[in-house]
């Protein structure tokens, strides 16, 4: 009895929490492998070598394993960056602790990765892997009065959830998403455009992310309709494309050499 009332208690919980995990272990293990895949073939040997035996995959997902250790703690507010509508995005924010600007400053340290150890070198590329992704998820870029839609209380076929963790996890399971498909959206994109897209410009990024969240608000009754699930798992789909293809770009830059 007392273990059913605790892992309630857990469930509950858990529809309450700041901010959950950027699109779960599932999405940027697939955000990894897409860059993996894109990357050149120095540069995925570089990355291989700082990685030493540690797959990609899970070298992506670190940072959040990491927030069970309290040494980390500092790193928390780096998983996003909320601001209300009507403001603008600004380095300052939360006092540079945020998302967009830890993102820069971990990709300018590995542009100058010849004055860092082995072990930094490793830290920010795991944050880079890691970070880029976070970037693309709509909700990671969110507004502060509802955490993100973590407040947003809603029904997934039947089952409690909430705003947040529609986009971050729910979406993805009930798609399966996998590398196939990313590859298959990918192939459809003309260079010139696969190009321009690969641009890096992070706050840019920013801005595409949260023009999407006017979709992703367009939820009904606090039910996530099957039309919902329907128009939002392409555009899921190619949040975590566009993130793979820049973050096979940012490596590419850092790691040229």
């Amino acid at each position: 009895m007392r273990k059913l009332i605790y892992s309630i208690l857990i469930a509950h919980c858990s529809l309450f929490i700041v901010h959950c995990y950027g699109w779960g272990f599932e999405g940027h293990q697939l955000i990894a492998q897409v860059a993996k895949a894109n990357v050149d073939k120095n540069v995925l040997d570089s990355v291989n070598k700082y990685l030493a035996g540690t797959s990609w995959e899970k070298a992506a997902v670190w940072m959040d394993e990491a927030r069970g250790d309290s040494k980390y703690d500092y790193m928390k507010s780096w998983h996003f960056v909320d601001f209300e509508k009507d403001q603008p995005y600004s380095n300052s924010l939360t006092n540079g602790d945020n998302l967009i600007n830890q993102l820069q400053i971990a990709i300018a340290k590995l542009e100058d990765k010849s004055k860092l150890s082995k072990e930094d070198i490793l830290i920010n590329l795991k944050m880079i892997l890691h970070m880029v992704g976070e970037v693309h998820q709509p909700l990671h870029c969110g507004y502060g009065s509802d955490r993100g839609g973590n407040t947003v209380h809603v029904k997934f076929y039947g089952k409690s959830s909430n705003l947040h963790r529609v986009w971050d996890t729910d979406i993805i399971e009930y798609n399966n998403f996998d590398l196939k498909d990313l590859s298959k959206m990918q192939s459809s994109i003309p260079k010139d455009v696969y190009d321009k897209i690969s641009n890096i410009d992070v706050v840019r990024w920013l801005t595409q992310s949260r023009k999407l969240l006017p979709g992703v608000y367009d939820v009904q009754d606090n039910s996530i309709s099957e039309d919902y699930v329907s128009k939002n798992s392409k555009i899921v789909e190619r949040q975590l494309l566009l993130a793979g293809i820049r973050l096979a770009s940012v490596l590419n830059d850092v790691f040229k050499k």
